[in-house]
């Protein structure tokens, strides 16, 4: 250690970025020499590898608190009261730790640095319950993308932010209404008046339903919720109504389904379940289904005994078959059903190997109950849902 910190220490007014991966001992021991200024240091990653150690350490006042040009912050595994830092230019700050921190020493780290545009914060411990929204708030005028995980939401600490340029939101927890999940943790409930004022919120047009995750997203950006296991086995209503106050009922494109990198089997759901989560969304005209089982979702769309229909405003359906076999006379009924008594709808058919002449037959039998027919040959789409 000691040709590194001889010549880093004496270059230290020279280096822009200066990354320290490390473990205790040894990382307690040299973050106690890093006491020079560094007037040009623009990113500084320090982090203490949680795999080596249990505890966090003691993060000290590094270089003075001295870095007016620093723009990227990491701290992981750290134990720090950020008090020790002020850096005016910083615009990139994420922090992982395991050790409770007071949301006031969070937003007053937060109100020095005005000219943050990206937040990441993971906690690693069960915050106390949040309070109600406090009445000032911390305008973070310059963020355009938020990234908090499961301790992080239920901390209460979006509660506590203004953020008028929010383009993308990552929020990942248990939406369900209730106090606590199923594992006795803390359920990350969105308070109304957390969200109603931000941009992303505001003509939500575009939903992405895959298992265990969710997005939303309009013509400002997105806001991406990740669910755990037991809040996603079913789609129907309460997995739209659980997410007010945002609104969903404008959603015009949809799609349904889960990633294909991950699973064996498509996800299945029943009839029920799929035709009430339609029913809440009224306007939806184009609906993409990715690797699940058809059968329940052809049933939901075909005409009812009593000529109802759901999706009424229904264009486009665009199926992606991956590992499942297409049930082409089921889709044929479905769509006969809706051409005669309302309006054909165009499908396009995805798959991920190339057709056989007898399922091109049968696939080709289709054109006549649709609007326009379309298949091809590519992968499923695999979504970086976080």
């Amino acid at each position: 250690m000691e040709p590194f910190l001889s010549i880093t220490l004496r270059n230290m007014p020279r280096v822009r970025r200066l990354d320290i991966h490390s473990y205790l001992p040894y990382l307690e021991n040299l973050l106690g020499y890093l006491s020079v200024p560094a007037p040009i240091l623009e990113y500084l990653d320090i982090t203490n590898e949680p795999s080596q150690t249990e505890r966090d350490i003691v993060l000290p006042k590094v270089f003075g608190g001295r870095f007016p040009k620093l723009t990227s912050l990491s701290l992981h595994h750290l134990r720090t009261d950020l008090r020790g830092f002020n850096p005016p230019s910083l615009t990139r700050f994420s922090f992982a730790t395991s050790t409770n921190t007071s949301i006031r020493n969070l937003t007053s780290f937060l109100e020095r640095c005005p000219l943050l545009e990206f937040i990441r914060l993971r906690f690693y411990f069960t915050p106390e319950a949040p309070d109600l929204p406090p009445k000032k708030r911390v305008c973070l005028a310059a963020l355009k993308e938020l990234e908090f995980d499961q301790m992080a939401s239920t901390s209460g600490l979006l509660d506590y932010l203004i953020l008028p340029k929010c383009m993308e939101m990552k929020l990942k927890g248990e939406f369900t209404g209730e106090e606590f999940n199923d594992y006795n943790e803390r359920a990350a409930r969105i308070h109304p008046s957390s969200i109603d004022h931000l941009p992303v919120m505001r003509g939500i047009t575009k939903a992405v339903a895959m298992r265990n995750s969710c997005v939303l997203s309009g013509p400002n950006g997105y806001l991406r919720l990740f669910f755990f296991e037991g809040t996603r086995d079913n789609f129907d209503a309460k997995f739209f109504t659980s997410l007010s106050p945002i609104s969903v009922l404008e959603i015009t494109e949809l799609w349904v389904g889960q990633k294909t990198t991950y699973y064996r089997r498509p996800w299945g759901q029943t009839s029920a379940g799929v035709r009430d989560a339609l029913g809440v969304l009224m306007k939806v005209e184009d609906l993409n289904v990715v690797n699940c089982e058809m059968a329940p979702f052809f049933s939901a769309l075909g005409v009812t005994s009593d000529g109802g229909i759901i999706l009424p405003r229904l264009r486009r359906l665009t199926i992606y078959i991956g590992r499942d076999d297409l049930d082409v006379l089921a889709l044929i009924q479905c769509a006969k059903a809706r051409k005669e008594r309302y309006r054909p709808f165009g499908v396009t058919l995805v798959f991920e190997e190339k057709l056989g002449a007898d399922l091109v037959e049968r696939v080709e039998s289709l054109r006549a109950f649709v609007g326009e027919l379309v298949y091809r040959v590519v992968c499923a789409p695999k979504f970086d849902l976080w």
